[in-house]
C-alpha cells in the first residue's frame, strides 16, 4: 500500500512541476482578429530562438497557439490577426500590427519602429523557404501609406535614408555618423518635423 501511495505521490509530483514548465512557455496577450473588433485574452505560445522562456519574434512569424484561462488552446493564423500585444518574461510589452493597416502591402504582422506626421518606420520579420534564416525587413512609409523604401539590411537602409535626406545637407552630414537603430530613428525624427 505505501509503495503505491509512493508511486502516485511521485507522478502528481512530475505532472504538476511539467504543467508549470509548459506553462513558462506561454506568454500573456491580448489580440484582435480581423473578423471581430473584440480583443481577446490569452495566453500565446512562445516560440523562442534559443529557448521558449525568452521571447522572441519568432512567435509572430507562424500560426500561434493560444491558451485560454481554462486552459483550451486554439490556432490562431497569423493573417487573422489585426492587432497583438505579448508581454514577455520581463513584464515588457510587445505590439505588432496587420501590415495591411499600416502600409498598402499585405506582410503579416509588422512592428512600429516610428510613426510621425509624414514618415513612417516599420520592421516586419520575414522566413522564406528560400532564405536560410529569419529576415528583419524595414519598411519606410509615407503618410499616404506608400511604401517608399523595403530593406533587409540595416546598411542599405541608410543608403535609403541618405536618398530621403539628399536635400537636406544637415541631415546628410548626421547620417555618416549614425550606426545604430536608435541614430537613424533620431534622423527620422529630424527630418519628419522639417517636412511640416
Amino acid at each position: 500500500m505505501k509503495k503505491i501511495f509512493f508511486l502516485l505521490a511521485i507522478l502528481c509530483f512530475a505532472f504538476i512541476f511539467s504543467q508549470e514548465k509548459e506553462n513558462k512557455r506561454y506568454f500573456p496577450t491580448e489580440y484582435v482578429l480581423k473578423n471581430s473588433g473584440d480583443t481577446l485574452r490569452a495566453r500565446v505560445r512562445n516560440t523562442g530562438m534559443y529557448t521558449n522562456k525568452k521571447y522572441s519574434f519568432a512567435t509572430v512569424l507562424f500560426k500561434m497557439k493560444m491558451m485560454d484561462e481554462k486552459g483550451n488552446t486554439t490556432w490562431v493564423p497569423i493573417n487573422e490577426v489585426r492587432y497583438i500585444k505579448i508581454l514577455d518574461e520581463n513584464q515588457q510589452k510587445h505590439e505588432y500590427f496587420a501590415s495591411t493597416d499600416k502600409f498598402l502591402k499585405e506582410k503579416g504582422l509588422v512592428e512600429v519602429v516610428y510613426e510621425g506626421k509624414n514618415i513612417n518606420w516599420y520592421k516586419a520579420f520575414n522566413n522564406s523557404i528560400l532564405s536560410p534564416g529569419i529576415q528583419i525587413l524595414n519598411y519606410l512609409v509615407d503618410k499616404d501609406k506608400n511604401i517608399l523604401y523595403e530593406e533587409s539590411l540595416l546598411d542599405n537602409f541608410s543608403r535609403n535614408l541618405k536618398k530621403l535626406f539628399k536635400d537636406d545637407l544637415d541631415l546628410t552630414e548626421k547620417l555618416k555618423q549614425a550606426k545604430t537603430e536608435k541614430d537613424y530613428l533620431e534622423l527620422l525624427q529630424l527630418y519628419d518635423t522639417k517636412l511640416e
